[in-house]
Parts: structure tokens; C-alpha cells; sequence
């Protein structure tokens, strides 16, 4: 069998105000020329298929296109497809018996059984290879599981080994029960290396907790796993176990992962072995300054912006414009400093992102802003500009500037007035 692993595409993602919709066309573009030159029998997606539980329509068309697509360029191909804690369950599911007609089969939410309890064979897929209908193996497809998908009472962890030992209890009486296993899930694995700053969906329980991956059990081929945004292989044994990755960096922390889709091929006594496919996005990350750290001053930034090339009135859209960061030192910052940023960029060929002010993380920062300014002195006993001093002393370790606070006695000033 051979199989393509891909994650997290979180489609329909916004990067600070930019809309992604013409990056994952150009993911998908690369994947469907990879399914094309590898004719795999199998594309697994492991779940957070969109970046919310409510997509929008331009998403979920271009969803839905890949699908048709991709079944059409790889005849016989089955895709199975896993909920992840970013998608509606239910909704990334409601197709599933018309998508199931063309071999793609989408788990979100278990049927119930007569007693009421959820259905636990919905999750176990026998698949074949692409020129036979007799199955090679077995996929046990699960979503990432909510608190009320298992037993109340217990924990992610506790939750998702038990929902195995049953899948297995269920393999084991089935009719293929001598076939490999592989495991398609969402959950964060413990030894895995974590996302710097992971974008978990509307605070999920569970859902940055690690799951120690013996829960899944013995026996199993290949674990092919979503929720982290870093392509990894996890130790597990003997077993091969593999996030794939997200395809395109969801924040600047996640610039340096690399991108791209697991190859995975099971022989027929169950041994796996995996190929990384890389993919290149299409738009870059940029950070000034590029030699990391921070910029000490304005005219640094201003200079640095300078230097990038100008928009050409050939490209209007700026497909391969790369994002753009700015890393300034607190003692560098002006009152007027983002307003020149904007300025300068306007005719660049960069999508300005944000600008971050670093600032030294001394004890005595730390401890001020540790401690709630309710404590420190009654905030009926400020005035506006008081307690602004008093916050910006907090953040960043240091007075306001003198001209900052020129401006903001003017704002309360004229606010007073009126």
C-alpha cells in the first residue's frame, strides 16, 4: 500500500488581515501533481482540514474541487479524511455518504448504536490498493476527540486509550483481523516537539495536552498524525509515527518548519517505511532585522524598509510577496514610528504583518508586571495619563517617552473638553 499523509491545512486562514485563499491553491496545485506522479492508493489527511468550524464558502469550494480533482486524477485512490480540533465534526461530515460514492470517507462524529452508545466501527476502515478490491489493511480513522466522546470522568489521555482498546477489541473480531493496521488521529503526542506558539481552536480541553502513545496499542503499521504544524517523526517503538506537518507556516514562529507530505508505503507483512515530499510555499516569511534580535532604533527599521524592492505595476497582486515582520528594541520605538512604517511600505512588494517591540526581560520587569495594578494603588485614585505611565512602566521596564506622553496629555486633554 502506499500512502500520501498530509495535515492541518487549515484552510480559509487569515494571517494578520491577509487572506491565504491563493496559497492553498498553490499547495494543492503541488499536491495534485504529487498524487498524480505517485499514484498512491491512499491520501490520508489528519484532521483541522479548515482554520475554523465555520468556513467560509470560498473554503469549502476549494475543498470540495480538490476532492473531485484528486479522484479523478488517481483512479481508485480512497481518501480518508479525520476531524480535527479546528473543524465542525458534524459539519465536516454531513457529506459523507455522498463522498463516500467516490471513495472519500470523512470521520467527524461516531453513529450511535441502539443502546444509545457512540458506534466505534464507524472508525475502522478496511482499504485496498488501487488495482484490487480486496483490502490490504486497516485504518482506524479517528477525530480528535472531545470530553463527551468518551466516558465522563476522564482524561484526554485516559479517553483516547480506551477508545482504542475498543477499536482493537473490534478488529480483532472482524474479518481482517490478520491485515497491518494504521492509525489516523489529532492529538498532541508526548516526545513530540511542540508548535512555539500552537493556534489550539476556541480553547479546546485537551487539546494542547500530551498524549503518551502507548494509548494506541501494539500491533499497528503506521501512525499518521495531525495537530502540531512541525513535520516530525515521533519515537513510538517499533512503530513508525509521523506528524506531516501543516503545509504552510500558520504563524512567524513556524517560518523555519519544514513543508510539505509524508509518502508512506506498508508492505504486506505490516513493515512501514516513510519519504518526505517537500513543498515550498509560495510566499515567504521575512523578519527585519534578517540576522535576528531586534533593531535598536527607528531609523534602522526605516533604513532596513528602504532597501525593499518596489512594487511593479506587472505584479498588482503580489502572489509571492513575503510577509513581514519588524523587531524593535522598546528604547528604539517613537510615538510615530508605525505610521512611518506604513508609510514607507505602502509601495513595497511586502505584506506588513506586525511589529513587535522587544523589550529586556529583567526580574524586576517580570515582578512588576506580575503583580495586578489593583494592588499596587486604587484605580479610582488615577487619572488616564497615571495609569497609562503606569502600565507602559510595566510592559516595558522603563518611563514613557516624553513625547509619547505629550501626545497622550493632548488626547486627554481634548477628550476632557468634549
Amino acid at each position: 500500500m502506499k500512502i500520501i499523509h498530509t495535515a492541518d491545512w487549515h484552510l480559509g486562514n487569515v494571517f494578520h488581515g491577509h487572506d491565504r485563499l491563493a496559497e492553498h491553491k498553490h499547495f494543492l496545485e503541488w499536491l495534485l501533481a504529487r498524487l498524480g506522479e505517485q499514484q498512491p492508493d491512499v491520501l490520508l489527511l489528519t484532521g483541522d482540514v479548515f482554520d475554523s468550524p465555520h468556513p467560509s464558502a470560498a473554503s469549502e469550494a476549494l475543498f470540495y474541487d480538490f476532492l473531485v480533482r484528486a479522484t479523478r486524477l488517481v483512479a481508485g485512490m480512497q481518501v480518508v479524511i479525520v476531524a480535527g480540533d479546528c473543524d465542525s465534526a458534524a459539519r465536516i461530515e454531513a457529506p459523507a455518504e455522498f463522498l463516500k460514492l467516490h471513495d472519500v470517507y470523512v470521520r467527524g462524529v461516531p453513529p450511535s448504536t441502539h443502546e444509545g452508545t457512540p458506534d466505534l466501527t464507524h472508525y475502522l476502515l478496511p482499504l485496498s490498493p488501487r488495482n484490487s478490491h480486496e483490502a490490504a489493511c486497516v485504518c482506524f480513522a479517528l477525530p480528535y476527540l472531545r470530553p463527551d466522546s468518551y466516558e465522563c470522568g476522564l482524561t484526554p489521555e485516559q479517553g483516547l486509550a480506551a477508545v482504542f482498546a475498543q477499536l482493537h477489541k473490534k478488529f480483532r473480531k472482524s474479518d481482517f483481523s490478520a491485515l497491518p493496521v494504521m492509525v489516523a488521529a489529532h492529538f498532541y503526542a508526548a516526545g513530540a516537539t511542540p508548535d512555539t506558539a500552537p493556534t489550539l481552536a476556541n480553547g479546546l480541553t485537551g487539546a494542547n495536552e500530551p498524549v503518551d502513545l502507548r494509548v494506541i496499542g501494539s500491533g499497528v503499521s503506521y501512525v499518521a498524525l495531525g495537530h502540531l504544524h512541525g513535520a516530525q517523526q515521533v519515537a513510538s517503538g517499533s512503530t513508525l509515527t509521523c506528524y506531516a506537518g501543516s503545509p504552510l507556516p500558520m504563524s512567524f514562529d513556524e517560518a523555519g518548519n519544514p513543508c510539505g507530505v509524508q509518502m508512506v508505503e506498508i508492505d504486506s507483512e505490516g513493515s512501514a517505511t516513510a519519504e518526505r515530499l517537500v513543498y515550498t510555499p509560495v510566499r515567504p516569511f521575512q523578519t527585519i532585522p534578517a540576522t535576528g534580535g531586534a533593531a535598536t532604533s527607528a531609523s534602522e527599521v526605516l533604513e532596513a524598509l528602504k532597501q525593499l524592492p518596489k512594487r511593479s505595476k506587472q505584479d498588482a497582486e503580489g502572489a509571492d510577496w513575503p510577509y513581514l515582520e519588524i523587531r524593535v528594541e522598546a528604547q528604539g520605538i517613537t510615538p510615530d514610528l508605525l505610521s512611518r512604517v506604513t508609510e514607507v511600505t505602502a509601495d513595497r512588494a511586502v505584506r506588513l504583518c506586525r511589529m513587535v517591540c522587544v523589550h529586556p526581560d529583567t526580574p524586576a520587569t517580570a515582578s512588576a508586571a506580575d503583580q495586578p495594578l489593583e494592588q499596587r494603588e486604587t484605580l479610582s485614585m488615577l487619572n488616564p495619563l497615571q495609569l497609562a505611565q503606569k502600565c507602559f512602566a510595566a510592559r516595558y521596564a522603563e518611563e514613557m517617552p516624553q513625547p509619547l506622553t505629550d501626545r497622550l496629555k493632548l488626547a486627554v486633554e481634548a477628550a476632557n473638553n468634549e
